[in-house]
């Protein structure tokens, strides 16, 4: 993950799920022949309705929060 921002949520998300759909590191992740959905390390998923970051996993691209309909993702300096 870049050192320098760090992806943050708000509360309003809508959980519609393209975030998860655009974001880089889930797409290389999932195109591996031995990918499950159930046991992925995802960098971001909806999870009851609101997508999760896994900090460990993003890599603070930024793609996610610009293509977050709702506007509830966004990159912040840390």
């Amino acid at each position: 993950m870049a050192k320098d921002r760090k992806l943050v949520q708000s509360d309003n998300c809508s959980g519609c799920g393209v975030c998860v759909s655009v974001c880089p590191t889930n797409t290389k992740q999932s195109k591996a022949e031995d990918f499950d959905i159930d046991t992925a390390k995802l960098a971001i998923n909806v999870i009851n309705g609101a997508a999760v970051i896994d900090y460990n996993t993003c890599i603070a691209c930024g793609i996610c929060s610009k293509n977050c309909p709702a506007g509830s993702l966004a990159m912040v300096a840390v």
